[in-house]
C-alpha cells in the first residue's frame, strides 16, 4: 500500500512539474525582456538579479549583455547572477568588465570569477591585487585562495604589505589556504602587522600550512595584546604539534584572561599530548 502511494504521490509531482515549466518559462522570458528593454535602472537590475535564481542558461547571453549597462547597479547583479548560472562562458566577458570604471563592479566580477573558478582568470585576478580600489584589491586576494595556486603566491606575498589592513588580511589567509611553504616566513613577518586583525590571520595560517620555522614565532605570539591573535597561535602551535610550545600553552591555559584563550591553549595541549 505504501508502495502505491509512493508512486501516485511520484506521479502528481512529475504532472505538476511539467505543468509548472511552461509558467516558468515564460516568467524567464519576461525578466530577459526587463533586463534588456527596462526603462529603469531598478526594473533592469531586479531583473538580472531574479534571473540569477531561476538559473536559465537562456539568461547567460542577456546578463553578460548586461555587463555594459549604463547603470553600475545593473552591471554589479548581472556580475553576481553570472557567477550562479554563467559558467565558463560568462569568464571572458567578466575578465573584460574587470576594466570597469566603477569600483564596485569590479569587486563584484573580482568575486565572480573567484566563484566560478576558471584557471583563465588567475593572470587577471593577480593583475587585480594593484587596482587602485582597496575593496577589488582586497577581494582579488580571497579569490586566488580558490582558484591561485603556486602562481598567486609570490603577488600575495607582495600584498601583505599593502597600505589597506583588509588586502593584508585576506592576503594572509589566501597564503594559508593555499599552502605553500615559500610564505611561511612573510607570514611570520606578518606576526607583528600593526593591525590586530592582519596578525590573527597570519598565525591562522601558519597553522594552515603546518611549517615548524613558525613554532617559536607563534610562541612570541601568545603573549600578544590582542585575544584573537593568542587564540589563532595557540590553535596553530596545536596543529603544528611542535612540543617546544607546551611550556608556554601550559601557561596560557592557567593564566590568560580570556575565557577562549585558554580554551584554545588547552584543546593545543590536548594535542601535542600534554594534558
Amino acid at each position: 500500500m505504501t508502495e502505491i502511494r509512493l508512486k501516485v504521490i511520484l506521479a502528481l509531482l512529475t504532472v505538476l512539474a511539467a505543468l509548472a515549466t511552461p509558467a516558468v518559462a515564460d516568467r524567464v522570458d519576461d525578466l530577459i525582456n526587463d533586463l534588456l528593454y527596462g526603462e529603469t535602472a531598478d526594473v533592469r537590475a531586479g531583473a538580472a538579479e531574479f534571473l540569477g535564481w531561476f538559473g536559465d542558461a537562456r539568461a547567460v547571453d542577456p546578463l553578460i549583455e548586461a555587463l555594459n549597462d549604463e547603470d553600475s547597479g545593473v552591471r554589479v547583479q548581472a556580475a553576481q547572477s553570472l557567477g550562479n548560472i554563467g559558467g565558463a562562458r560568462a569568464v571572458d566577458p567578466l575578465i573584460e568588465a574587470l576594466n570597469d570604471e566603477d569600483p564596485m563592479v569590479r569587486t563584484f566580477v573580482v568575486q565572480t570569477l573567484g566563484n566560478i573558478g576558471d584557471a583563465r582568470a588567475v593572470d587577471p585576478l593577480i593583475e587585480a591585487l594593484n587596482d587602485e580600489d582597496s575593496g577589488v584589491r582586497a577581494q582579488a586576494a580571497g579569490s586566488l585562495c580558490y582558484i591561485g595556486g603556486v602562481k598567486a603566491v609570490d603577488p600575495l606575498i607582495e600584498a601583505l604589505n599593502d597600505e589597506d589592513s583588509e588586502v593584508r588580511s585576506w592576503a594572509a589567509i589566501a597564503l594559508g589556504l593555499i599552502g605553500d611553504a615559500g610564505a611561511v616566513d612573510p607570514l611570520i613577518e606578518a606576526l607583528k602587522d600593526e593591525d590586530s586583525m592582519v596578525r590573527t590571520l597570519a598565525a591562522q595560517a601558519l597553522g594552515y600550512i603546518d611549517d615548524v620555522r613558525a613554532v617559536d614565532p607563534l610562541i612570541e605570539a601568545l603573549d600578544d595584546e590582542d585575544s584573537g591573535v593568542r587564540t589563532w597561535a595557540a590553535i596553530a602551535l596545536g596543529e603544528i604539534g611542535d612540543v617546544r610550545a607546551v611550556e608556554a600553552l601550559t601557561y596560557l591555559a592557567n593564566s590568560d584572561t580570556d575565557q577562549r584563550v585558554r580554551n584554545a591553549a588547552t584543546v593545543a595541549l590536548g594535542k601535542l599530548g600534554a594534558n
